[in-house]
């Protein structure tokens, strides 16, 4: 699984924080902005985990739910996720779930 549209650039990534809109769920906070992209791309913050191992399941989970949900995404947007701690212990379809409402919050679904 090749991921072409994720947003790797810090200033992309503090235009979101300081100028987008935001939704809170249990296991993430979704920031999104506009772009001039004609499709959206993901970033995804995994910080507040010690392992590695913890961390990079974490990135997994997410990347797994916005497979499910990118076609679902309205074109144009940086949407960037951030894994909270309890993210740690949650299943797929917790991280699904949580993904589903914060996308529907911003009515970018």
């Amino acid at each position: 699984m090749v991921m072409k549209n994720t947003v790797k650039e810090n200033r992309e990534f503090r235009y979101a924080y300081k100028r987008g809109k935001k939704a809170v769920s249990s296991h993430l906070v979704v920031h999104c902005a506009k772009s001039r992209r004609p499709v959206s791309r993901i970033g995804i913050t995994v910080s507040s985990f010690n392992r590695a191992v913890d961390r990079n399941r974490a990135k997994r989970l997410v990347r797994a739910a916005w497979q499910k949900y990118y076609p679902l995404v309205q074109p144009g947007y940086n949407v960037i996720v951030v894994a909270r701690s309890r993210v740690r212990g949650a299943t797929l379809e917790d991280v699904d779930k949580s993904m589903k409402y914060c996308l529907g919050k911003l009515n970018l679904i």
